[in-house]
């Protein structure tokens, strides 16, 4: 593949979760969201505004949507950064920390959106977390010590519906 051509499957089949968001500052919460989206040219106007507001709402960010990055909170910019990354819709999403807000709230919001991608949108996460509670709710936990793994255990996880 060439350089476009690789960019390209980045966009539409990884996205990526870091544990500092780079969010651009200039640009409101729904446009940080759209910055994938219009790279890739999948969705214009409004079925990709709608996109954004969507994954925004669902992770708790509805009354946000006029906001910059630095008028929200560590964990609210987290939660922007999740959205991004879900925002085309990729089969597999890397994520550093995801649930890393200090917040307990907005780190289980996190938690559910990425479970439910994986359990009803057919996903794939792979998450980096020192959270242990959060790498035991997971399908497969990997644990390392010193770069070498310990252990490797799959959990079967039933889905459950709230309510």
């Amino acid at each position: 593949m060439d350089e476009e051509e690789r960019a390209r499957t980045r966009l539409s089949q990884l996205a990526f979760v870091f544990q500092f968001h780079f969010l651009l500052p200039e640009f409101t919460v729904p446009d940080n969201v759209m910055l994938p989206m219009r790279a890739l040219g999948r969705l214009w106007g409004e079925a990709m505004h709608k996109r954004a507001q969507d994954l925004l709402a669902a992770l708790g960010l509805a009354e946000h949507m006029r906001r910059r990055p630095d008028q929200l909170s560590g964990g609210q910019r987290q939660r922007v950064a999740v959205a991004r990354a879900l925002a085309n819709e990729p089969p597999v999403i890397l994520a550093d920390e995801p649930t890393g807000s200090p917040d307990s709230k907005a780190s289980e919001q996190v938690f559910e959106v990425l479970r439910a991608i994986v359990d009803k949108g057919g996903k794939t996460v792979v998450a980096v977390t020192h959270d242990i509670g959060l790498a035991e709710r997971m399908d497969r936990h990997i644990a390392l010590l010193d770069g070498r793994i310990v252990a490797d255990e799959q959990h079967h996880l039933a889905v459950t519906a709230a309510g």
